[in-house]
């Protein structure tokens, strides 16, 4: 507490006045009132151990893909007649990020890069079709040429589209140390889309990497029942 003595009033009487300190952890601790408790987060040297494990198991897992490149038995439509077929594990790779907690280095990231390589794909469209097929292309980030057919007037009667059959797909961990949390989106894994589930650190173990690699190949989809989607919250938490 601090007292506030101003003149005018009374010679001994000073005003309590709250504590700049007192104000601040009041709301701190308030903003802090949504998240884990403490003893439902793990200490950061076991999470960055158990996501190290996590590393180096998906880095074998690439390396195998990249040399077997077995199918995949997901759907790739974009609409528009552009349906990417006979898909298969093309190559890709495992990256990480590392981050410093009180001098001590622990990684906070993990990125899993790869291509899905299908059936060469060219496609004849009416004019009309070019901007919205041009823009779902763009949006899959797949890589593409178009050129227009002209008849001898000189007016564009269609329009050819070569599509470079190798869809870009991503899946990242991304670890919160305060909160446990470990948020992962994935990017045109099993469709063009994107979604992000949260797992709790714990949760992120040997049997969830399997049902990752499964769900890359299109296995089965155990994988997306095991978290809730982001900011989705399963009823009567806090």
């Amino acid at each position: 507490m601090a007292r506030d003595c101003r003149a005018g009033g009374p010679p001994l009487e000073c005003r309590v006045a709250d504590s700049i300190l007192d104000e601040l952890r009041t709301q701190y601790e308030a903003a802090r009132s949504g998240t884990a408790a403490p003893s439902d987060v793990e200490g950061f040297e076991a999470l960055n151990t158990r996501m190290r494990h996590a590393y180096a198991w998906l880095d074998k897992a690439l390396s195998y893909l990249d040399g077997l490149k077995p199918p995949i038995a997901h759907r790739f439509d974009l609409g528009h007649g552009l349906l990417l077929e006979e898909p298969h594990f093309h190559r890709g790779y495992v990256g990480q990020h590392e981050r410093r907690i009180v001098g001590f280095p622990v990684l906070d990231e993990i990125n899993i890069y790869y291509e899905i390589e299908a059936k060469p794909l060219t496609l004849e469209i009416d004019p009309i079709e070019s901007a919205a097929v041009e823009k779902a292309l763009d949006d899959a980030g797949l890589r593409f040429a178009r050129r227009s057919v002209e008849d001898a007037a000189g007016r564009v009667r269609k329009c050819v589209v070569n599509v470079q059959p190798f869809i870009p797909a991503k899946i990242a961990f991304v670890v919160d140390y305060q909160t446990g949390v470990v948020t992962v989106p994935l990017v045109n894994v099993d469709r063009i889309d994107r979604v992000t589930l949260e797992f709790h650190s714990r949760d992120i173990d040997d049997a969830v990497l399997d049902d990752l690699i499964r769900f890359i190949l299109g296995r089965d989809a155990a994988f997306l029942r095991r978290a809730p989607l982001a900011g989705v919250r399963p009823a009567g938490s806090r």
